[in-house]
């Protein structure tokens, strides 16, 4: 992930459940995060966290929708990373950030950590990876269209693309658009 430009040096972190209900994780102050999105978002056996350069900037705009960080862009991003959240600051490793990843009730596998990162739950590793990747290009492309008046995907083609894929964090009840 560093040498493909989503991180700077050693920053971020990934865990990977294992089949006996532990994890995998190298040394690192954000447990708290990984722990709250294992026991949210329960399909999850990979947490990704890292500190990309657009995602981060998308992170600090006032006027970003805590429910809908990024607008429906394109389908592969709600297909990888599904609709992502929008928390407020925590200092690296603060415990607080669990209770705030708890609030989201499970309904985002995708969520951006304001002035920090974002930090993605996938189904697999190689999930987690394609999803954080996902929304970086998102943001990217957001960051660039964002006083052109793009055209975003319409609430029904989001719709179909929920039925026809089963995407994260939408579902029939909660369409947004």
């Amino acid at each position: 992930m560093y040498s493909g430009g989503l991180t700077p040096g050693s920053s971020g972190n990934i865990s990977v459940r294992l089949d006996n209900g532990g994890w995998l994780v190298a040394p690192t102050k954000e447990i708290p995060l990984h722990a709250a999105l294992y026991n949210t978002v329960k399909q999850s056996q990979a947490v990704v966290h890292l500190r990309s350069t657009h995602t981060v900037a998308l992170s600090m705009l006032p006027d970003v929708d805590p429910k809908a960080a990024l607008p429906p862009i394109t389908a592969y991003y709600l297909m990888r990373a599904g609709r992502t959240a929008l928390l407020p600051y925590f200092r690296p490793g603060d415990p607080a950030v669990a209770d705030a990843i708890k609030g989201l009730a499970g309904k985002y596998s995708s969520v951006l950590l304001a002035n920090h990162g974002p930090v993605v739950a996938g189904k697999d590793l190689e999930g987690a990876v394609y999803a954080i990747e996902e929304l970086e290009e998102t943001a990217k492309l957001h960051l660039l269209l964002r006083n052109l008046n793009p055209r975003h995907l319409s609430p029904s083609q989001v719709s179909e693309l929920a039925r026809y894929f089963d995407l994260p964090g939408h579902s029939h009840s909660d369409d947004h658009e």
